[in-house]
């Protein structure tokens, strides 16, 4: 699932543009929003989005002037606004795509398909997550988790955490570096001698009183300051 951010002065086109992406577009997740393109800078630093729907006209900071700010532009940039004169220079900053308001459903759609489908083919070697079976070892047997529902594993001693969708934990019968042995490479990455982490489910990394990964499930691991730049990386490709 491909991470966005939401960048527009008015709370009213973010609620809008949200409720149609949520209901129209099941491969992309919201994972921030912000009126203050100020604080879309550091934003797009802690999430690491794929798309990032930037609203052109802006008090204090129109949409130009936030690209200048923002250092790393590895991301699709779609330009939303209700002033159609922008479109050109909108192209000629790089935009991906341009979507004029109120926004049409079809055209969002077309966006995010043609963004979904080149992230697919981009990653051929592997990037298209596969429902594989993780066989992995507990107490009473074996038992089979999809790889789609793994969260996080975490160290405990010679055992090993997983921690699942719906609330479900497994103490594993593996320490952490066999138990990554099990994991595809390509979605799951060690972020920390005790933690790994399922890069689909990182909603944010954050840097509040150290440097933590916030998951889908509310929790945070711990990213060593080492791994920060892989870690990253990393998120950009999934």
């Amino acid at each position: 699932m491909l991470r966005a951010i939401i960048i527009d002065d008015e709370q009213s086109s973010i609620s809008t543009l949200k409720v149609l992406i949520e209901k129209h577009t099941p491969a992309l997740r919201i994972v921030a929003t912000t009126t203050e393109p100020e604080k879309g800078i550091s934003l797009v630093k802690d999430y690491a989005p794929n798309i990032v729907f930037l609203d052109v006209s802006m008090p204090r900071m129109n949409g130009f002037d936030f690209l200048t700010q923002v250092e790393d532009k590895n991301f699709r940039l779609v330009f939303t606004t209700a002033h159609a004169e922008y479109a050109i220079k909108a192209i000629k900053n790089q935009a991906y795509d341009y979507l004029l308001k109120p926004i049409d459903i079809d055209e969002l759609k077309t966006c995010v398909d043609k963004i979904v489908n080149e992230k697919s083919t981009l990653n051929e070697k592997g990037t298209t997550v596969e429902h594989k079976n993780i066989v992995i070892p507990v107490r009473d047997g074996t038992i089979f988790v999809k790889s789609q529902d793994v969260i996080r594993l975490e160290a405990s001693g010679s055992y090993t955490f997983f921690y699942l969708e719906n609330n479900i934990k497994h103490l594993v019968s593996k320490n952490l570096k066999e138990s990554e042995q099990l994991l595809d490479a390509n979605y799951f990455y060690r972020c920390h001698a005790s933690h790994i982490v399922n890069l689909n489910k990182v909603v944010k990394m954050s840097s509040h009183d150290g440097l933590f990964a916030q998951m889908t499930d509310g929790s945070k691991p711990e990213i060593a300051r080492k791994n920060k730049e892989v870690f990253l990386e990393k998120l950009k490709l999934i």
